[in-house]
């Protein structure tokens, strides 16, 4: 019998004897059944249920499991992203899957299965309100990140947390797809609608400008240790339904700069606004995601000097609303920087999103991937500018309105 006490990566068959002798979650006697429903690049996934429960495991593998790149990863970043999760559902419960076993060996965890909640992208490409959005989104950013950032932990936990988190692998796979690769395209994997190929060199490929506030966000990635962030926070990585949002996929989790995770979720529902404004039209749509993408910014800026003011003890800030202020607009110069370098790299990069994907009229997607990369542009040249501004989605809306498509 195999007793996985030995690493190997298991397909269906295996995590099937996996569950029954080794976690022993289901009742000896059920009839269970397993299926591999992941669609990552990164993890193989595994739904197993008796019919009427279920449970998720998730394996890390040695490679990316498109292996064309020939990334080899590090193995322990499973039980690094269930200690992460395990974290998140400590301190927001209602926001995170429960952890239900960890196993080193195996390089896996089991968790619970969200089978009632959908993706939030794919709710959101289908024009579905959730009016907890904003609140809950910026109620983990602050929490999640504040809590282990300075100021509000020991100096000696934060330093022993910073090393315990480092995410090499990953975080190299982040410094090349979203700082360096909608530039370059060194990796020879940029795609994008044909007839924007000469705005994309003369703008990107060529713009040294813009290569050089790129190069100082990397940096800032690099070596800006200020919490514990998610590392991918994009609406594929969260799962809805009508009371709450479950947070999932944090395999890219490292110690870097709190605007990472901000700037990456408007740029991903930034992706639903500028789909639902060429696909469906949709008005009432449009005006819900403008509304949502403008109460995370304010939310997040209100809870996040309300949780400075009342939760540190540190005196050198504490009451001090200049160094608050401070504080505040270089995460949010950070936040935009990101915003816009998320909306580059998915919109020329391998790593696409259905919003652009899934759009089938070579004129409809063209456009929508010439909004978005005027858009990226934008938010990385305009950052410090639109730290300062309140109404970020209506700089948003003056770009598109500005956008002639017979310039191309």
């Amino acid at each position: 019998m195999v007793r996985f006490n030995e690493y190997f990566l298991m397909e269906e068959k295996d995590v099937l004897l996996y569950v029954k002798n080794k976690l022993k979650y289901f009742k000896q006697d059920d009839n269970i059944s397993c299926k591999e429903i992941g669609d990552g690049n990164i993890n193989y996934v595994y739904r197993i249920s008796n019919g009427k429960d279920s449970i998720i495991l998730k394996q890390a593998g040695v490679h990316t499991r498109s292996n064309s790149s020939g990334r080899i990863l590090d193995m322990n970043r499973n039980a690094r992203e269930a200690q992460v999760l395990s974290y998140y559902g400590d301190i927001l419960p209602d926001l995170a899957p429960k952890i239900i076993c960890i196993d080193k060996v195996m390089n896996l965890f089991v968790m619970e299965d969200l089978k009632n909640y959908t993706i939030l992208r794919d709710a959101l490409i289908k024009g579905q309100i959730y009016h907890h959005l904003q609140e809950q989104l910026t109620d983990f950013i602050v929490e999640s990140t504040l809590s282990t950032a300075d100021f509000f932990t020991d100096a000696f936990s934060k330093k022993d947390n910073v090393a315990k988190y480092i995410n090499k692998e990953l975080c190299k796979i982040s410094e090349e797809l979203v700082f360096r690769e909608p530039f370059f395209n060194l990796l020879n994997e940029n795609s994008f609608s044909e007839s924007l190929n000469k705005f994309v060199e003369e703008k990107l490929y060529k713009n040294k400008t813009l290569q050089l506030e790129a190069a100082k966000l990397k940096y800032e990635f690099m070596n800006n240790a200020q919490a514990l962030i998610h590392g991918d926070l994009h609406t594929g990585s969260i799962f809805v339904n009508d009371d709450y949002v479950k947070v999932m996929d944090c395999e890219f989790a490292f110690y870097g700069p709190i605007g990472y995770d901000l700037g990456t979720i408007i740029a991903n529902f930034i992706f639903a606004y500028v789909y639902h404004f060429n696909v469906t039209n949709d008005k009432n749509y449009t005006s819900f995601l403008f509304v949502v993408i403008d109460d995370i910014i304010r939310l997040f800026k209100n809870k996040f000097i309300t949780k400075f003011i009342h939760e540190t003890n540190d005196i050198s800030v504490k009451n001090n609303e200049d160094f608050i202020e401070f504080y505040l607009l270089e995460v949010l110069k950070t936040t935009f920087g990101i915003c816009g370098l998320e909306i580059l790299r998915r919109t020329t990069g391998c790593a696409k999103v259905k919003e652009i994907e899934s759009v089938n009229d070579k004129e409809t997607r063209r456009n929508i991937e010439y909004i978005l990369l005027n858009i990226g542009i934008e938010c990385i040249m305009y950052r410090d500018k639109l730290a300062e501004e309140e109404k970020f989605m209506k700089f948003i809306d003056n770009i598109i309105q500005k956008i002639d498509f017979d310039n191309i």
